[in-house]
């Protein structure tokens, strides 16, 4: 199947909101060595402030053909280390889905909501705080799955100052 490219990949408002302010803090310690990644807890909030990654689904392969986001992205993999030296070596610490369940049992099938569900564009990053060391900054970046198991190459890394 088509091969998803940076650029065509790169989460377009890949946006982190919140407190960003540097401290110490985050529970847990460490990082995650060999396994499976962790999926965020469902309906859990994290405790206290809390900072939000957002981006924009991926539009095009790198073909240009346009993606699916309800066919073809099967998942996004949250990665994060303590510099910005991404490499494929480097496992996942958490596994979001691509999309997500609308509340609302009446919610209409039009725009970006097909059967009740829509593609995902936000991670609270608190939910990496039990997989990653105390120290910060932190730096994350995501890959793009496709439903053929193919991966996007990293995007580009924020820094993650924790309160």
């Amino acid at each position: 199947m088509r091969r998803l490219a940076f650029w065509h990949v790169l989460l377009l408002s890949f946006v982190a909101t919140g407190l960003l302010a540097s401290g110490c803090g985050g529970s847990g310690g460490g990082s995650v060595e060999g396994g499976t990644p962790s999926v965020p807890p469902a309906n859990v909030p994290p405790a206290g402030p809390v900072t939000i990654l957002t981006w924009e689904p991926p539009a095009k392969f790198a073909d240009n053909t346009p993606i699916d986001p309800y066919r073809d992205i099967d998942h996004y993999e949250v990665y994060a280390r303590e510099d910005t030296n991404f490499t494929n070596s480097d496992l996942p610490v958490m596994v979001i889905p691509a999309l997500t369940s609308i509340d609302s049992t009446h919610a209409q099938s039009t725009g970006d909501i097909k059967n009740g569900r829509k593609p995902l564009s936000e991670f609270t990053l608190e939910y990496l705080n039990p997989h990653v060391s105390k120290a910060t900054p932190q730096y994350v970046s995501l890959k793009v799955v496709g439903v053929d198991g193919q991966k996007s190459a990293f995007t580009h890394p924020i820094a993650w100052y924790r309160m």
